[in-house]
């Protein structure tokens, strides 16, 4: 008896180690948004263009990693990794193909990877080249409205690969939850938020009081402030919601 509790046991903890897996066996009866849907469009090589919503590169909006590469030529010697970078989609107005008529004949092969070479310009209008793994996965919402601006239309999950995608452009964003699931927020979520706005605001404050005239400390400055300007962008992205609730 002794013997078959304990292989029960055994049994019991491998299916919830298989289950719980990465998450790979776990089916849920609703696809999870993304808590930000960003929206707008992308050509593909037929050179069709899709309207799009709930746009995330590599499952994300926010710290995407890409490769700087300062050299005018691109090397097949250099390690994309110690030059690693992360891009906000909330900073993004497009990303696309620096050669989109013939993105295979550029991919580089660094270290037994394929990496192609991207164009990001930023909402400042600045533009900068990158490069990102090939296969890297772009995926989102395609909208399809028909012929006939259909006033439900069909939605279609799409994943594509970046070589496959001569141009996104993100025109937006707002919540990702859907109106019919509004979320109820307590007093001290409210007071918790006001707390955390008004704290980042300090430290923005602070760090803008503090600014050194050394100019070799400007990128570290610049960075820390771009990433408490989010913080903040979020904050008030969610006592917004409050408000509305």
């Amino acid at each position: 008896m002794k013997h078959f509790i304990y292989n029960s046991h055994i049994i019991c903890t491998i299916l919830i180690l298989i289950t719980c897996w990465n998450g790979s066996l776990v089916e849920t009866s609703e696809k999870k948004r993304p808590d930000v849907n960003f929206y707008g469009t992308i050509t593909v090589h037929s050179s069709t263009q899709k309207t799009i919503e709930d746009i995330l590169i590599g499952g994300k909006y926010e710290e995407i990693p890409v490769y700087e590469n300062n050299e005018s030529k691109p090397s097949t010697v250099i390690d994309p990794k110690k030059n690693k970078i992360f891009l906000d989609l909330h900073n993004i107005s497009s990303i696309e193909l620096k050669y989109p008529d013939s993105p295979t004949e550029h991919e580089l092969k660094i270290s037994n990877q394929q990496y192609i070479e991207i164009i990001v310009t930023f909402i400042t209008g600045s533009k900068q080249t990158y490069m990102v793994e090939t296969s890297r996965e772009i995926s989102c919402l395609e909208i399809d409205k028909g012929s006939d601006n259909l006033q439900n239309p069909i939605n279609k999950e799409r994943k594509l690969s970046f070589i496959h995608a001569k141009k996104l452009i993100i025109n937006g964003y707002k919540s990702g939850e859907p109106t019919k699931k509004s979320k109820k927020y307590e007093k001290e979520d409210k007071v918790d938020a006001a707390n955390n706005t008004e704290k980042t605001l300090d430290q923005i404050e602070k760090n803008v009081n503090n600014l050194s005239k050394d100019s070799s400390n400007y990128e570290t400055i610049k960075n820390s402030l771009l990433s408490l300007l989010r913080t903040l962008r979020n904050q008030i992205h969610k006592l917004l919601s409050m408000i509305k609730d």
